[in-house]
């Protein structure tokens, strides 16, 4: 488990290096990652949206489905109401950063990395269990998450969650349901281009972190966050799992999920829709290496 862990972060962190070096060498400048931001936000996350949907749900199976989706959103809804007590624990209270943390109290890296560590330790069955898990997870992010970057603007919390990602599941899931099936060459293109979108993410962040340094400012915030997201809230969300009477293969599948860093594309995400992006990308440097630890020392507690 620590080797694919390991080998999951240095891919990451691989390209986010890839993301500094175009920046330290002037291929983008900071007004490039804010227009490069919407085009991945609004544009390629929608078509991995429809796609991840279309290719991985299956409506005539929807009594044995539905258990994956509605965990995946509900572990955010249970991180998301944690982090209205939690938030109080950061120091600097901005509201760009009150509302990044609580952010991030809901959403986790509930794609990325999971998916590369099931498929290492337990193959294809268990990645076919987190797509459809990713149902949820996706309507969670697109609602909760960016609704709770709003900060209880209520117009602007409006405008987030009904947004063309939001859209794009709500097609898909009519598409799903009516059984419309997705021309090949229409489905290609979002398959292919919405599979971008996630080392293009990555890219940004490492150009984002590399055009804000000041990683280590405000320490305690930055730790506090950690051990929140690593430790506080999994450690909940795993006393209630070892008590709920769960398939094996669903309880593994949501024990990884719950174990994960922050959210890899936050740093875009607080640019699009509200928040700090500083703050998101310490959080993400700081989480992602700290998994390295918690990850292995958390699996202690699986039955």
């Amino acid at each position: 488990m620590m080797t694919q862990v390991f080998l999951a972060i240095v891919e990451t962190f691989g390209m986010f290096a890839v993301g500094a070096l175009v920046m330290h060498f002037k291929f983008i400048d900071e007004k490039d990652l804010n227009k490069l931001s919407r085009l991945i936000v609004d544009i390629f996350f929608p078509m991995l949206a429809f796609d991840s949907i279309t290719r991985n749900f299956d409506p005539s199976q929807l009594k044995e489905l539905w258990l994956m989706p509605t965990i995946g959103f509900g572990l955010m809804l249970f991180g998301g109401i944690l982090g209205f007590g939690l938030r109080y624990g950061i120091r600097n209270r901005t509201h760009d950063r009150m509302v990044t943390f609580h952010h991030f109290c809901a959403i986790n890296n509930y794609l990325f990395l999971p998916l590369i560590i099931l498929s290492n330790l337990w193959g294809e069955k268990y990645l076919a269990l987190l797509f459809i898990m990713n149902i949820g997870s996706t309507i969670g992010f697109w609602t909760l998450g960016v609704g709770i970057l709003a900060g209880g603007d209520v117009k602007r919390t409006i405008n987030n969650i009904f947004s063309i990602n939001q859209a794009a599941v709500a097609l898909a899931l009519i598409f799903c349901f009516c059984k419309i099936p997705v021309p090949v060459t229409v489905g290609n293109i979002f398959h292919k281009l919405g599979n971008c979108s996630v080392p293009l993410i990555l890219l940004l962040i490492g150009a984002a972190i590399y055009h804000s340094p000041e990683i280590f400012k405000d320490k305690w915030d930055i730790f506090y966050m950690t051990a929140v997201r690593l430790v506080i809230i999994p450690g909940i969300v795993i006393l209630i799992l070892n008590n709920l009477p769960l398939p094996a293969d669903v309880y593994k599948v949501t024990y990884i999920v719950a174990l994960m860093p922050v959210s890899a594309s936050a740093a875009v995400i607080t640019r699009r829709y509200g928040g700090s992006a500083e703050f998101a990308g310490q959080s993400i440097v700081f989480t992602t290496v700290a998994c390295l630890l918690t990850i292995p020392l958390m699996l202690v507690f699986m039955k």
